[in-house]
């Protein structure tokens, strides 16, 4: 069955990884609204990529190495009401970086991200997950080579291992500009981080949190004001 968010559906039934809390704060979060060239990395079912069409006015590229998941995606690209803006490429982002003449005012990822960690039997879902394919110090360096010199990076990673990420960006010149820490409960620890890279220097960064859950298990009011332009129920 579809998931339906209020002005798009996404099938992921064929896709390795499916449509997830981490890729929606993702793309609530992203300052998309003025980016013109948008690349959505690693597509999976085209979520992100939707998203970004919904908050902007500009043409996506989505790319992923995962033959059903970008067939999947085409289809709910297809069916979505932004299908003029929206392309997707069966591709790994090495390969695309090496063919691509465009530079990106935003990349947006939801990336595989375990390493040395134990995996499934499924090896799509292991390419989705972990970074065999797509090693963080790659994806940092074609990033930095794929944005204008104002571009953005935005992604969603686990807040435990976020420094190893926002150390390798350094060494690509990537700058932290927004962060959001991610606590999935009251008084749970941080779980996830959203980054905001950008090329420019930067001189106050901007820190927040979010909680998603109250005590109670109920979406808090901050996650509901993030989420409400995508989600059709969520009190």
């Amino acid at each position: 069955m579809p998931f339906n968010f209020k002005q798009f559906s996404v099938d992921d039934s064929s896709c390795a990884m499916k449509v997830g809390t981490d890729s929606v704060l993702l793309g609530a979060w992203a300052d998309v609204e003025k980016s013109q060239q948008i690349l959505d990395i690693g597509t999976g079912s085209g979520l992100l990529a939707l998203m970004t069409a919904q908050r902007s006015e500009g043409e996506i590229t989505a790319i992923d190495i995962h033959e059903a998941s970008v067939n999947q995606a085409e289809e709910n690209f297809k069916q979505s009401p932004w299908a003029v803006r929206l392309q997707v490429q069966c591709i790994s982002l090495q390969s695309f970086s090496e063919t691509t003449s465009i530079k990106f005012d935003h990349l947006i990822t939801n990336p595989p991200y375990f390493i040395n960690s134990l995996k499934s039997a499924d090896n799509g879902r292991n390419t989705a997950r972990h970074t065999d394919e797509l090693p963080l110090k790659s994806l940092v360096e074609l990033s930095s080579l794929l944005l204008t010199d104002s571009g953005k990076l935005s992604v969603v990673f686990p807040f435990a291992e976020s420094q190893i990420l926002i150390s390798l960006a350094a060494e690509s010149s990537l700058s932290i500009k927004r962060q959001l820490i991610i606590i999935p409960k009251q008084g749970k620890e941080p779980n996830r981080i959203l980054l905001e890279f950008t090329k420019k220097p930067v001189k106050n960064m901007e820190i927040a949190k979010l909680t998603i859950r109250d005590l109670n298990g109920k979406y808090t009011q901050e996650y509901i004001d993030l989420t409400e332009s995508f989600y059709v129920k969520l009190r």
